[in-house]
């Protein structure tokens, strides 16, 4: 856990590109309606406009995935060197790979969780052992916050199997590595999360078993009402809240307490992953696998620096990748 403390300085990647990106080409990002998924378009964009790329991106719904996969269908329109995927389960999207395997056109899922292994998807950004080191590290701090005797509410989010990962992780490293601790576990799917449903199911869960002292979500950012929500109920101070995928609001909630603790998640670095991992097949090179773990820090009040939306460390790690791309 020490490791994720402290922010890196150096970007994992390594291995330098053959040469400077061809500039001209165009890279497709389709887009789902959660905040976070705009954050990280923002880094994709970013990222194709530093190589020289045009940058297009499509909406889809992630309630309707037939908005994903028409959008799919169209950006092979665009003639782009590669398409990149945020968020949505592969199984809802699998059906488009022979569509552009046929087509020559990579495809870069990122935050989607696990996929088949096949040479047209070429990386998988911000993959299943990336979602379980999440976990584990919220468990690190749960137990050592708790004094390895804590009982806490593990809230999943399976509907988006990058979520499921996380809470995966967490409750098997507490099984693991805390024999006194107690998980209660929880499952809510995207309809309770756009409802805000989510919040008063942690609540009821709470009111049920008051000895509840920790709730850990796999995406603290779908419940930002929850501390109101805990001092409506009178719980207010008795619980501490922890979880993934910290936002600037989490971030700012670490300040006043309201959290305890998130991972911090570089979701504009894992736009620039996606683009590296694009020049690299473009290039004939091999994907490394560090293009799976986009940065990461475990966050709380004490080593929190400034929030933000998207935990991007080192820095100066756009100029580094600019390095490997030969554009400086």
């Amino acid at each position: 856990m020490k490791t994720y403390l402290t922010p890196p300085t150096k970007i994992s990647i390594t291995a330098p590109l053959n040469s400077a990106p061809e500039a001209g080409k165009t890279l497709v990002y389709l887009q789902c309606e959660q905040p976070q998924c705009q954050v990280v378009g923002v880094g994709v964009q970013a990222a194709a406009e530093a190589a020289g790329w045009q940058f297009r991106s499509i909406p889809f719904q992630s309630t309707n995935p037939s908005t994903l996969t028409a959008g799919l269908t169209q950006a092979l329109r665009y003639n782009p060197v590669a398409v990149s995927v945020v968020a949505e389960p592969y199984p809802l999207w699998s059906s488009s790979v022979p569509q552009y395997q046929q087509a020559g056109v990579p495809l870069i899922p990122v935050f989607v969780g696990p996929t088949d292994n096949n040479p047209t998807l070429i990386a998988n950004v911000s993959n299943p052992d990336y979602s379980a080191l999440q976990g584990q590290l919220l468990s690190a701090w749960f137990i050592a916050d708790s004094n390895a005797e804590g009982k806490v509410l593990s809230v999943s989010i399976p509907d988006y199997p990058y979520l499921g990962a996380v809470s995966a992780g967490f409750e098997a490293a507490v099984a693991k590595d805390c024999s006194k601790c107690e998980v209660t576990k929880i499952k809510v799917g995207v309809p309770d999360v756009g409802s805000g449903a989510i919040n008063s199911t942690i609540v009821s869960a709470l009111r049920k078993d008051p000895s509840i002292k920790y709730v850990v979500v796999s995406n603290v950012a779908f419940v930002h009402p929850l501390p109101a929500a805990l001092s409506a109920a009178g719980l207010s101070g008795k619980v501490k809240i922890a979880g993934c995928c910290g936002t600037k609001t989490d971030e700012e909630g670490l300040k006043t307490g309201q959290f305890a603790a998130v991972t911090g998640t570089g979701a504009y670095y894992a736009g620039w992953l996606v683009v590296d991992a694009a020049l690299r097949h473009s290039q004939g090179l091999p994907i490394p696998p560090e293009s799976g773990f986009p940065s990461l820090g475990l966050l709380t009040k004490d080593n929190l620096v400034q929030p933000t939306d998207s935990y991007d460390v080192p820095a100066d790690y756009a100029d580094q990748f600019k390095a490997l791309w030969k554009l400086r």
